[in-house]
């Protein structure tokens, strides 16, 4: 019996680690297919770096697994054949399909288009002509039907276009379920097409997050806007919206080592011993952070006044287990929880569950519940109530309008879907799509 049980023993840890290497694999084991757009040899306003972001770009997704159609200062035919190809190669591959487009874009009426190489346009009605309209990208991968999108879109560089024809920046896009894209700055903004170095600001920090081992899609782009923001002083801030329901990694986290095996033993098994009156008595239910009056079930969350300011802030962004509770009360879809999730892991949700969610709790327990507003969040922030990330990546909703000077709308909660939302995370602030669905929240309560 000793013999076999050092056999045994060896063999189930190798077993094991190898289960660890191939579940690690299995994000890289899916298809990669990305098609990037490098355009800068404009004849008007032509862009020293678009060519050498879509270079560096392209070969750091081959590196990273992905098989890559690339084209440089391509014109309108060549821009609509590689669409095409790329679209025929999703529907082949499925997996994962990612569009990087760096070059000028333009916005007409809520439209946009991206802008070819070649092109003669004169008059705001020809750009939809001469221009290749943005959803087409879209279209062509929910057309190819496969699970993951990732659109990026580096354009509004200087707009040639915006003096006279078309709209400032890009305008707001919704790809279909799956979909995550990522924009160089926030809708009706220019983005810097860079005074130094051969890429711009976005693409240079985006080709650093990129190389991190184990960082997911939204932990990557929420890096990329403060390095952004910081670099460009404020002035760019990058923007993303988001319907993705699981995680994705460029480069894949590394497997812990498994842990050692035990050898099996015949344990003696001790007299059972009845407890002690005074032990049975003194037995609580758990609570939480030490309160006896909260127990850990409670619906209600961990709340902390903010000195001098007339209301409290959940000390914590609300838990996915907390989320999940409202979910399955009123049969809403949750978000699933990631593989090594904690019972406080922060729920990520779109703007509106997040209001849905105050709603709800407001009714089961009587008391006012609703998102913070852009001033009362950095009010807390600056009382050093609750929990924040350092680093600055944590991203939380807000029920203020986002617009990207303070005109009076930090101070009050929108009644109606706005275009964006203000969001904050460390000492920073951005707008984000409400249709995002990667953020989390806290609540407030009005004393």
């Amino acid at each position: 019996m000793i013999a076999i049980m050092k056999f045994f023993v060896p063999t189930l840890r190798a077993v094991i680690g190898l289960t660890l290497l191939i579940s690690a694999g299995m994000a890289l084991a899916e298809p990669r297919t990305a098609l990037v757009i490098g355009n800068g040899a404009y004849a008007d306003a032509p862009l020293r770096n678009p060519a050498n972001d879509a270079r560096d770009v392209a070969a750091k997704l081959r590196e990273l697994g992905f098989q890559v159609i690339e084209r440089l200062d391509a014109d309108r035919q060549t821009l609509r054949l590689a669409l095409r190809e790329f679209e025929q190669q999703l529907r082949q591959r499925r997996g994962v399909g990612l569009f990087y487009y760096a070059g000028h874009g333009v916005q007409i009426k809520g439209q946009n288009y991206l802008i070819p190489v070649g092109v003669d346009i004169r008059q705001e009605f020809e750009i939809p002509d001469e221009g290749v309209d943005a959803d087409a990208v879209l279209r062509a991968m929910e057309s190819a039907g496969n699970g993951l999108n990732i659109v990026i879109l580096d354009a509004c560089r200087n707009n040639p276009f915006a003096r006279s024809l078309g709209s400032r920046g890009l305008a707001r896009m919704d790809g279909p379920v799956g979909t995550f894209i990522a924009y160089a700055t926030a809708p009706g903004a220019i983005s810097l097409d860079g005074s130094s170095g051969r890429n711009s600001p976005y693409t240079r920090s985006l080709l650093a997050a990129m190389s991190t081992p184990g960082l997911g899609l939204e932990q990557i782009f929420k890096q990329v806007l403060v390095a952004v923001e910081q670099e460009t002083g404020g002035s760019q801030v990058p923007w993303v919206a988001s319907s993705l329901r699981g995680d994705f990694y460029f480069i894949a986290p590394v497997p812990a080592s498994p842990a050692p095996v035990a050898l099996p033993t015949a344990p003696s098994l001790p007299s059972p011993v009845a407890p002690s009156p005074d032990a049975r008595s003194s037995e609580q239910p758990p609570t939480v952070g030490g309160d006896p009056g909260r127990p850990v079930m409670s619906l209600e969350p961990d709340m902390a006044a903010v000195p001098n300011a007339g209301f409290s802030i959940s000390r914590q962004s609300i838990s996915l287990d907390a989320y999940h509770r409202f979910a399955k009360a009123t049969g809403q879809p949750a978000p699933p929880a990631p593989g090594a999730a904690g019972s406080d892991y922060p729920a990520r949700v779109t703007w509106k569950e997040a209001m849905d969610y105050a709603a709800w709790l407001s009714r089961q327990t009587g008391a006012g519940y609703r998102l913070p507003t852009e001033v009362e969040w950095e009010d807390a922030a600056r009382s050093g109530i609750g929990a924040h990330d350092p680093s600055g990546q944590d991203r939380e909703w807000t029920c203020s309008e986002y617009r990207p000077e303070y005109q009076g709308q930090e101070r009050r909660c929108v009644n109606s879907l706005p275009e964006a939302v203000a969001i904050r995370g460390g000492h920073w602030r951005a707008g984000a799509d409400p249709l995002s669905a990667d953020l989390g929240f806290r609540l407030v309560r009005d004393r």
